[in-house]
């Protein structure tokens, strides 16, 4: 078998291929795009702790990794420690499990207008007309972006992530799309500067670190920029593949869903039990500094690796019945989030907002049927799920 990240194969059910490779091939090569990928849940852990050997300044994406360079940016998710722990620690604090249950009443009413905003229907898209549209919200508020400018930040990030069959590549528009963006934060990082608010951005602004030498550092407006698109295209992202995926998984898995609506205290489990099946992020790219030698093949030095978390949190080596949607099955799925160094600084903001949407789904529209002949997948760099979810309630 093939994996092929840019197929349809992959974009619409990569399970079966995944079940082969951690079977077969669980240090796979391809020979169309020469990169490696891990798909055990024990290799996949192991290469996110070790930083120093899967390093992220080489990019976080194939096409970046093809390159085979460092880059010289402030962006987080393209860096090593110390500097990526440094600049963490700026932002981390915004982003606590305590600072983010603090965000619950903003999150419920954003959610609730966008419910208000289809009540009466009987058929609308769940992903379109709703999942697709809150979470861009939140993060946005957040950040210190106008209300009327919102949107247009999930358009941008939704254009520079879309990837053409077999091309690794954005496509004009979306390199487009990418200037464009972190052109509006620069100005709007410029303009918080001037008339400062008690946003992330503003934060920033007056935020310091320092360094080995112990000298005091201030970013610019450049850097603010960089780490304002990266939080508002993760944060616009995330939550909308994750309440879609979980929508399907309730499709197909009804009595899950009957159990939900006898009990929304099964809710949180729900949602780890959503990221584990179906993860938002199916992969991370890295780069092998050095030769690693596992138990099913060796990684050149040299070499852009794609951790498969999609593969991972299905290895049967880790889970019982991997394949099947059992949301009592406890625990947290960390792994759906990242691990180690770069373990997800929007986790807990992606579960209360999840959270809160799966309790307005149960109260709104608790009994819903899809409608498949309307169902509609991205096709992203490393993100899954789907653009359009139709459903009929009543």
């Amino acid at each position: 078998m093939e994996f092929n990240p840019y197929s349809d194969s992959f974009f619409d059910d990569p399970y079966e291929t995944y079940r082969w490779m951690r079977d077969e091939a669980p240090v796979y090569y391809s020979e169309r795009w020469d990169f490696y990928a891990l798909t055990r849940h024990e290799d996949v852990v192991a290469a996110h702790r070790d930083w120093e050997t899967f390093s992220s300044s080489y990019g976080v994406t194939l096409d970046a990794l093809s390159m085979r360079h460092q880059f010289d940016t402030n962006m987080l998710i393209i860096m090593d420690p110390p500097e990526h722990e440094r600049l963490r620690k700026l932002v981390r604090q915004v982003f606590t499990k305590a600072a983010i249950a603090n965000l619950e009443p903003l999150v419920t009413d954003v959610v609730t207008s966008y419910v208000h905003a289809l009540s009466g229907r009987d058929d609308f898209d769940i992903v379109a007309d709703f999942a697709a549209l809150f979470p861009v919200e939140i993060i946005s508020s957040m950040l210190g972006v106008p209300p009327g400018e919102r949107q247009q930040i999930r358009l941008w990030t939704d254009g520079f992530l879309h990837r053409e069959e077999n091309n690794p590549f954005a496509t004009e528009s979306g390199v487009a799309d990418s200037f464009a963006m972190n052109d509006y934060f620069l100005a709007l990082s410029k303009e918080k500067r001037r008339q400062p608010d008690d946003l992330i951005i503003s934060r920033l602004v007056t935020a310091t670190y320092e360094d080995e030498t112990g000298v005091t550092h201030r970013l610019t407006d450049e850097d603010i920029a960089t780490f304002a698109v990266l939080i508002a295209a993760a944060g616009s992202e995330t939550v909308t593949k994750l309440i879609g995926n979980g929508t399907m998984a309730f499709h197909h898995n009804p009595d899950q869903w009957e159990l939900v609506l006898a009990d929304p205290g099964l809710i949180p489990g729900a949602i780890e039990e959503m990221l584990r099946l179906n993860p938002p992020s199916q992969y991370q790219g890295r780069f092998a500094t050095r030769e690693v030698v596992l138990e099913g093949g060796t990684i050149p030095a040299g070499s852009p690796t794609l951790l498969v978390t999609g593969a991972a949190t299905r290895d049967p080596r880790a889970y019982d019945r991997p394949d099947a949607f059992d949301i009592k099955r406890g625990g947290s799925t960390t792994l759906a989030f990242g691990y180690g160094a770069h373990s997800c600084l929007g986790s807990w903001l992606a579960r209360l907002e999840t959270r809160v949407a799966l309790h307005a789904i149960r109260e709104q529209w608790p009994r819903f049927t899809v409608d498949t002949d309307g169902l509609r997948r991205v096709t992203m760099s490393n993100v899954a799920g789907y653009s359009h979810i139709p459903v009929h309630v009543g």
